[in-house]
């Protein structure tokens, strides 16, 4: 996969960070991993931080949003790393947080994180609970927390539109003709979205949007921070549980869910479905990633996966 993220020399990153903190600042590492945000780690003032940077088309606010959620979220028990400076270095955006103790759970054994499985459900949960009444709008909203959509159905089914040419994804219906991006299976996966659709709710909760194992930290079996908070948008919660068991299968997440609000007599209609339809999304986004990217690999296992699970669902109907 073609390295999507910005270049930026250390000189940049130290005479940046010489604006902000008064102590010199050392060990400043690069940290891989991420393939569209360009990461480095570094030492000041006694504390260890990470600076990110992004460019300025992957959604319209960037990382100003991070810093309205870190406000809304602080006082809450939500593992979420303290964001203490945005800014802009030329056309990109760059944010300054607090490092947060502990390894990617990628890093960890199956058992491992089958441990903190319990904490990261109770973490979820605590996200779907914030208050958002202040807040207006459907998926993926802004630095003053706008959502860009009127309704929720409204906001998933935009996913088959072309975007504004300054985003991410452009005017992306080329990639049909210029890659290996099937018209077909996208709009397979996509009609039967948005027939699932039709008995999903208009609910409106803070949804994390992009949940996944390397978008959490542990350490010493505690979860420690949960990370990467730009997809963050209003809708349906159990969009986060199918996106985690999504990128997930092997932990069963959507039955330690199911689980956990039947222990608490909680009743969620329709949950397979919802499940279902929300891992349609995800995909239908994941091969759009892909084929920019030029990954036809992740591409067509992410896009068989899929066919073969609509197949077996039209089966069992």
């Amino acid at each position: 996969m073609p390295d999507l993220r910005p270049v930026v020399e250390p000189s940049q990153v130290l005479d940046l960070l010489g604006r902000y903190f008064s102590t010199p600042v050392t060990d400043l590492v690069p940290i891989e991993g991420d393939v569209i945000v360009r990461v480095f780690s570094f030492h000041a003032d006694g504390q260890d931080y990470i600076i990110r940077f992004n460019f300025d088309n992957m959604l319209q606010s960037n990382f100003p949003k991070e810093l309205y959620l870190w406000q809304k979220l602080a006082s809450t028990q939500i593992p979420m790393a303290p964001v203490l400076q945005v800014g802009r270095l030329g056309d990109l955006h760059f944010a300054i947080s607090r490092k947060m103790p502990g390894r990617s759970l990628m890093q960890y054994k199956l058992r491992e994180i089958e441990s903190v499985l319990p904490q990261i459900v109770e973490a979820i949960d605590s996200i779907h609970h914030v208050n958002v009444s202040d807040t207006q709008g459907y998926g993926v909203f802004d630095d003053h927390g706008r959502g860009g959509a009127a309704s929720w159905r409204d906001f998933l089914s935009r996913i088959a539109d072309e975007e504004l040419e300054q985003d991410y994804y452009g005017k992306w219906h080329h990639l049909f003709d210029d890659t290996f991006l099937e018209r077909e299976s996208f709009d397979q996966i996509y009609h039967h979205m948005l027939r699932l659709l039709e008995i999903c709710p208009e609910d409106r909760y803070l949804v994390h949007g992009s949940l996944s194992l390397d978008n959490m930290l542990a350490l010493d079996g505690k979860l420690t921070a949960i990370v990467k908070w730009l997809d963050a948008r209003y809708g349906d919660f159990v969009y986060d549980i199918a996106t985690l068991d999504y990128w997930t299968p092997t932990l069963g997440v959507s039955e330690h869910f199911r689980r956990y609000y039947q222990d608490r007599q909680i009743t969620v209609p329709a949950y397979d479905e919802r499940i279902l339809c929300y891992q349609c999304f995800v995909t239908l986004d994941a091969m759009r990633f892909y084929a920019k990217s030029g990954d036809e690999t992740r591409y067509q296992a992410t896009t068989v996966r899929m066919l073969q699970r609509l197949r077996s669902a039209n089966d069992n109907a």
